[in-house]
């Protein structure tokens, strides 16, 4: 399940960065202006909340791994979820907007390679691309981090209630 989340995603953010990009919702609005409309309003939502969810799955994905002999228990990839779940919204905010700190976007220097070396009309192109990319990988790492902090939450709420419930049987018998 978490693949199949972590696909999703992925694709969800990759395809509302790219329209971000590339400026698909001016299309769509002369082709069909009530979707270009709609798209215009949401493809930056798309891009962090996707971002955001592949970040936190990896996260997970990652901390499961790292911690396999506590997240080994089919229950903490779940608790992290419904964890990841209630703390999606807030995220896709304060990711987002962590994101955008040290990056000199039009001033830098790959900005500057980019536009010498395709010329100024491509180039400007190409940036936009570049700095989307950068933007969404940078937010899907920032997500990341909290996916980690989330799945050892899990691991410390499955132990302990294991740890709970072990004390618990000691002392009955």
């Amino acid at each position: 399940m978490l693949e199949r989340l972590t696909f999703l995603a992925l694709l969800i953010g990759l395809v509302a960065a790219a329209s971000y990009a590339v400026g698909l919702a001016s299309v769509m609005r002369f082709a069909h202006p009530p979707l270009g409309v709609w798209l215009d309003a949401h493809q930056y939502y798309l891009m962090a909340g996707g971002a955001t969810a592949f970040g936190l799955i990896v996260g997970i994905r990652i901390g499961r791994r790292l911690a396999a002999d506590a997240a080994g228990v089919p229950q903490t990839a779940n608790i992290a979820l419904i964890l990841a779940a209630l703390a999606f919204v807030p995220l896709i905010h304060l990711c987002a907007r962590a994101a955008r700190f040290g990056w000199a976007g039009r001033d830098g220097v790959a900005v500057n390679w980019i536009t010498d070396r395709e010329g100024y009309e491509s180039g400007a192109r190409l940036v936009r691309m570049f700095i989307t990319a950068i933007y969404f990988f940078k937010t899907a790492g920032l997500a990341m981090i909290a996916g980690l902090a989330l799945i050892a939450l899990a691991v410390a709420i499955v132990s302990s209630r294991d740890a709970a419930g072990a004390d618990r049987t000691s002392g009955e018998s």
